[in-house]
């Protein structure tokens, strides 16, 4: 097996720092009829979408998501955008979804489902509101007025106490919301003005950023330049795109990059939504959500363009096989010094929410290090190095976005409070275009 020595060093240098261990979690093991769910706030697109065990959704569109295989509860939807105009494609005046979604079954994957996780919730919900076990599991606010009801409600709560997951409300919080969902209720039964104008009404009263047209703008060029082509709403076909760049012959070195670099986007990916859920913070939950979760997905695309088995290092040999990579956990990995260096990480950032904010500095620093070597070893394989580089640009402002929410927090040298080598200047890594961090 060929190993780059530069970046085994920097994984020791950073797993040095800290000691640690990561996290298990169990879940039931029902299966829903049809593979096909719908996320739907309003409805969410381009949400990431999986199930217990891994196992990733296809986006059909509209909100709607299929699984090839009997997903493993609960499903969960993390990121994505609500569709407020239902355009059916991410446009000016939609919304940014920052809450969790997890459906514990059946088919519709929303606030209520997410909530009913709780056995005494749901018992409140059914004998409150007259709910029946189908309806909670199965309706969306776009069908069932009561569902939309209580959705607004606890979406408000949400967004007013800063909360990205759902499940940490308890019942007695649920409880003070009754009357406010009584009174929903009744807006719902008795205006003639549909759900979806009544969420764009609520989405202004909570005082909700929209997306600009700038956003759209900068979201287009973003993935224009990641995947040569095809803009915002063609960036799952991201895959497809990257296979018609020339084909290099790749060195055993530029495999294991690959090989390397998945593990470590998956790494961010997962360090960040294990810590969020200690310690909710936008910036950790919108880097893994809708950055390092594409990230992986573009290395894992060019690993499929070029048939390589990454989880046999000596040859490759075997082809690419998406089962096999889905298959690994949150914090599991092939190669045993990422798996340690997610041990260690999660032992430092889960002690606090500066600690967590730090570990994201410290990770973005290491992956900005391999990548700027990583760019070097690839030279003359074209498609790998504009993916590396645009995965080093992302990790420029995920740094500046880390930096600044440490400051938010009256850390006031931001990530430098990390350490030293953990310390840089906008002459070393570039600043984000308007002043705007792209999650």
């Amino acid at each position: 097996m060929v190993k780059s020595s530069y970046i085994v060093s920097g994984v020791a240098a950073l797993a040095l720092l800290v000691a640690g261990c990561g996290s298990s979690s169990s879940s039931d093991t029902t299966a829903i009829s049809g593979y096909d769910v719908t996320v739907e706030r309003g409805p969410i697109l381009h949400s990431v979408v999986i199930d217990a065990n891994g196992q990733k959704s296809f986006e059909l569109g509209n909100g709607k998501y299929r699984f090839a295989q009997p997903p493993v509860y609960p499903v969960t939807a993390m990121g994505g955008f609500i569709d407020i105009d239902r355009d059916g494609i991410v446009s000016v005046n939609d919304v940014n979804n920052t809450i969790i979604l997890r459906g514990h079954n059946g088919s519709a994957t929303t606030l209520v489902n997410t909530i009913a996780a709780d056995e005494e919730i749901k018992t409140w919900l059914t004998e409150q509101f007259g709910l029946t076990e189908d309806e909670i599991y199965n309706a969306t606010p776009n069908t069932n007025a009561t569902i939309a009801a209580i959705s607004d409600v606890v979406f408000a709560y949400c967004v007013e106490n800063n909360l990205t997951s759902p499940e940490s409300i308890t019942l007695d919080q649920l409880k003070s919301l009754e009357n406010d969902i009584n009174d929903r209720i009744s807006l719902y039964i008795n205006s003639e003005v549909t759900t979806a104008d009544l969420e764009e009404q609520l989405v202004d009263e909570l005082n909700i950023s929209r997306l600009t047209s700038d956003d759209i703008l900068n979201m287009q060029n973003m993935y224009n330049g990641t995947f040569g082509g095809g803009g915002w709403n063609s960036m799952h076909n991201g895959t497809a795109i990257i296979s018609t760049l020339p084909t290099s012959e790749l060195t055993n070195e530029q495999k294991y990059l690959l090989a390397y670099m998945w593990n470590e986007e998956k790494l961010a990916k997962d360090i960040y939504f294990a810590l969020n859920e200690i310690t909710p913070h936008q910036a950790l939950y919108n880097i893994a959500a809708n950055s390092e979760t594409t990230h992986e997905a573009m290395v894992e695309a060019l690993i499929e363009k070029y048939d390589l088995n990454i989880t046999n290092l000596t040859d490759y040999s075997g082809g690419y096989s998406a089962d096999e990579l889905s298959a690994f956990a949150p914090g599991q990995y092939e190669l045993p010094e990422i798996e340690n260096l997610y041990n260690v990480l999660y032992e430092k950032g889960s002690q606090s929410l500066i600690d967590a904010l730090q570990v994201g500095c410290m990770v973005e620093v290491t992956d900005i290090n391999d990548l700027d070597k990583d760019i070097a070893t690839a030279s003359g394989a074209d498609d790998l190095v504009m993916v590396f580089s645009n995965l080093r640009s992302g990790s420029y402002n995920h740094y500046w976005a880390f930096d600044s929410a440490l400051k938010a927090l009256g850390v006031s040298d931001g990530c430098c409070s990390a350490g030293e080598e953990y310390c840089k200047t906008a002459d070393e890594y570039p600043l984000p275009h308007n002043g705007h961090y792209n999650f």
